[in-house]
C-alpha cells in the first residue's frame, strides 16, 4: 500500500511505492517550488547525510521527472517529481538495433529492429534483446531481471515490452486485453488481398473449436475462436504490392505471416510462407502503434512512429516477370 506524507511547513509531498521483485521502496517527492536539486534533497531527505545524499546522486539513485540524474544543481521547478530510487539507474543503452524508449521500476519498452531475435530461439541464443537488456542492466544492479511480454522475430521490426519482475510478467501474460489497448503494424505484401479491407482470422479455428467441444471444454472454446485475430486495411497499392495496416483486436498474435499468406499475399521477403524475395534479408513487417496501460500506475503509454520509408520504396518496387509467374503458381491455402 502507498504512504502518503504531507510536510505542511514545507508544503512538499512524500509517496512511497512498493516496487514488484524488491524489498526496498521508491521514494516519490513532488517539489513545491523553484530550486535546486541538492539542496531540495537535502531538505526533504533529512535521515541523510549531506555526504550521503551526495553519494546517492553520485551512484545514480535519483531521477527528476523520470530522467536519471548526477548533478548536484539540476534546476527544479513547481510539480516537479523527484525520485530515491531502491537500486542504481543505469545510463542510456547505445546499440544499434536497440533503443529503450520507457523505462521505469517495472516495464522496459524498446524499439528493435531486424536483425536481432527478441529472446533465445535454436538460431541464437547469445544475441538476444533479451539478454542485451539483462546484461545492460546488471552493469549497474547485480539483482536486475528482466523478462519479456512480446516479441518480434529477427527479421521484422518495431516495440517490445519486458517486465522487471516475474510478478507483472504473469500478470500482464495472463490478461494482456486488458493492458494492450492498440497494437498496430505496417506491412509491405506482393499483390493485393481481396477485399481491401477484412478480418484475418487463424486458419485453424475451425480445427481449434472442434476440438475442444469434443472436450466438453466450453471455456477454451471462444478462447480459441478469438485467438489470434486481427483486421487489415489497405493504405496504398502499387503494379504488384500492397502497403497494409494490420491491427490486433485479441491480443497477441503470432500467426499474421501464415493468415496474410492464406489471403494469398505473402508479406514481402517471408520466403517461408511465400514470398518471391528471399534476398530481402528481412520481412517488410514493423509495428508503428503501441498503446498501453501500465499495469502498476493505470498510466497509458502510447508509442508511435511513421510508416518506414523503405516500405515504400519497396511499394514502389516491381516485382519482375519471374516473380509474378511463380508468385501466382504458388498453392492456394484455405483460410
Amino acid at each position: 500500500m502507498d504512504e502518503q506524507i504531507k510536510n505542511p511547513t514545507k508544503t512538499r509531498t512524500k509517496q512511497r511505492v512498493s516496487v514488484p521483485g524488491s524489498r526496498k521502496q521508491l521514494l516519490k517527492l513532488t517539489v513545491a517550488e523553484e530550486g535546486t536539486l541538492l539542496p531540495f534533497l537535502i531538505a526533504s531527505l533529512s535521515d541523510k547525510s549531506r555526504t550521503t545524499i551526495k553519494q546517492l546522486l553520485h551512484d545514480r539513485f535519483i531521477s527528476v521527472n523520470g530522467a536519471p540524474t548526477t548533478q548536484f544543481d539540476t534546476p527544479l521547478s513547481g510539480g516537479d517529481v523527484v525520485c530515491l530510487h531502491p537500486a542504481p539507474l543505469p545510463s542510456r543503452l547505445v546499440h544499434p538495433q536497440v533503443d529503450i524508449i520507457y523505462q521505469d521500476e517495472y516495464l522496459i519498452i524498446v524499439r528493435k529492429a531486424t536483425g536481432i531475435p527478441t529472446v533465445a530461439s535454436g538460431e541464437e541464443k547469445d544475441k538476444t534483446v533479451l539478454r542485451l537488456l539483462s546484461e545492460h542492466l546488471k552493469a549497474f544492479n547485480p539483482q536486475a531481471k528482466v523478462y519479456h511480454i512480446t516479441r518480434l522475430d529477427k527479421d521484422s521490426a518495431g516495440f517490445v515490452v519486458f517486465t522487471k519482475s516475474r510478478e507483472l510478467q504473469t500478470r500482464l501474460s495472463e490478461d494482456w486485453r486488458r493492458y494492450c489497448r492498440r497494437q498496430q503494424f505496417a506491412v509491405v505484401t506482393e499483390r493485393q488481398p481481396e477485399p481491401s479491407e477484412g478480418v484475418l482470422v487463424p486458419a485453424s479455428d475451425t480445427k481449434a473449436r472442434e476440438e475442444h467441444r469434443w472436450r466438453g471444454d466450453t471455456r477454451r472454446t471462444g478462447d480459441a475462436h478469438e485467438a489470434g485475430r486481427a483486421t487489415y486495411r489497405t493504405l496504398a497499392t502499387g503494379d504488384t504490392r500492397s502497403l497494409l495496416s494490420v491491427e490486433l483486436t485479441s491480443g497477441r498474435n503470432n500467426r499474421l505471416r501464415r493468415q496474410l499468406a492464406a489471403l494469398h499475399c505473402p508479406i514481402v521477403g517471408d520466403w517461408r510462407n511465400g514470398s518471391t524475395e528471399k534476398e530481402l534479408g528481412y520481412v517488410a513487417l514493423e509495428g508503428i502503434h503501441l498503446s498501453l496501460v501500465h499495469p502498476v500506475t493505470g498510466e497509458l503509454l502510447d508509442f508511435s512512429q511513421p510508416v518506414p520509408s523503405s516500405f515504400r520504396r519497396l511499394l514502389r518496387t516491381k516485382m519482375s516477370p519471374r516473380d509474378v509467374k511463380r508468385a501466382k503458381a504458388q498453392p492456394k491455402r484455405g483460410r
